[in-house]
């Protein structure tokens, strides 16, 4: 059984200092400048949006808050108002035309 361990810990050894080299590579934090501008400007769009949504809440926020009683539409030229009068808008029992 230690004869085991130890072959293959052994055989570990050697394929670990046989194994390929990989080559180095650069600095992972250089980026192309195209990939820089391309980072900068969609963390301009979403600094952007952020700006947007928060102005957003904010009026909604302020809507809830408001101390005046929220009424509902009402027509301002009175019932029928803006509707062509030749529209006939009483009710009809189905199959009438």
């Amino acid at each position: 059984m230690i004869v085991l361990i130890v072959l293959i810990s052994t055989v570990g050894k050697v394929l670990s200092r046989r194994g390929p080299k990989l080559p180095p590579q650069g600095d992972p934090r250089r980026l192309a400048p195209g990939e820089v501008e391309d980072i900068r400007q969609t963390l301009d769009e979403l600094s952007n949006r952020v700006v947007r949504l928060e102005e957003e809440r904010d009026f909604y926020k302020e809507l809830l808050d408001a101390p005046e009683p929220r009424r509902g539409l009402s027509d301002p030229d009175g019932p029928g108002a803006g509707r062509p009068s030749s529209v006939d808008t009483s009710p009809r029992k189905p199959g009438e035309s």
